[in-house]
């Protein structure tokens, strides 16, 4: 995708960051750049040519993406006071309905390999970051956003408190009863954290180096709850420590193919 660098749509980003997780406010915006793509949206509202963005959407073959590029231009819209044109929002509805489901082939993980590799890393704040990864069941975008005040260590827990998923403020811990070894070494790193900074890498390089590593960050997610579940026997358990709303999503996440 070519890079287009608009003060409106930077502008539109900085809103979705106000509203919305950073992971979806950069997917959409993303999804934004490609409708867009060679369009002076720079202009008067009335610039915008939805025939060309139609044409633009018509490319895209799967639910999921259709659908973050729809909400990223329905987002945008409402941004800029545009009102959308009748014709325009029934021709997407039909195309959405021409998509398809993109199914992922999932290839199993063994997360005692996955484990051994974490533990052999040198750099110990990227290896923390793993394993708070992995013991609080944290998504790496909530850990990357936790900073030093969002910090409260007591002698026998460390609580983070951080900006979820769903835009509301949540609240993980670790106990040192469960986790000595990474309860240390997780004050230990919060400690030389100067105040107001980040405690944890960015997302972006924690899940650059998971990848050099041969797993995904999420994959530690995964871990975490078959970790619990092997503890407490507990879906409700599973499900209150990774704060999911729904059961639903909690069985997702026992049937992964992350071994245990």
């Amino acid at each position: 995708m070519k890079k287009i660098i608009f003060s409106l749509l930077r502008s539109y980003r900085e809103h979705l960051e106000g509203r919305l997780s950073p992971a979806t406010a950069n997917t959409y915006y993303k999804r934004l750049c490609t409708l867009f793509e060679g369009q002076n949206v720079v202009g008067v509202a009335s610039s915008l040519d939805f025939e060309r963005v139609s044409e633009r959407l018509a490319q895209i073959k799967y639910k999921n993406h259709f659908s973050q590029a729809k909400n990223a231009l329905w987002k945008y819209c409402e941004f800029r006071k545009i009102s959308l044109p009748a014709d325009f929002v029934e021709r997407v509805g039909e195309l959405e309905k021409n998509t398809r489901k993109k199914y992922r082939k999932l290839k199993a993980v063994d997360f005692a390999l996955i484990d051994r590799k974490i533990k052999n890393i040198r750099n110990q704040k990227l290896k923390t970051s793993f394993q708070v990864l992995t013991a609080t069941g944290l998504r790496v975008a909530e850990l990357a956003s936790i900073r030093f005040d969002d910090c409260t260590v007591t002698d026998e827990k460390i609580t983070f408190d951080f900006l979820a998923k769903v835009r509301k403020r949540e609240s993980v811990a670790i106990e040192k009863s469960d986790n000595p070894k990474i309860f240390q070494q997780t004050k230990e790193l919060i400690k030389s954290t100067p105040t107001h900074k980040k405690v944890f890498y960015s997302a972006v390089y924690l899940q650059g180096k998971a990848k050099e590593l041969g797993f995904a960050c999420h994959d530690l997610r995964r871990a975490c709850a078959k970790l619990e579940y092997k503890k407490t026997r507990s879906k409700a358990e599973v499900m209150k420590k990774l704060r999911h709303s729904n059961l639903k999503t909690t069985r997702i996440y026992l049937k992964s193919k992350v071994k245990i």
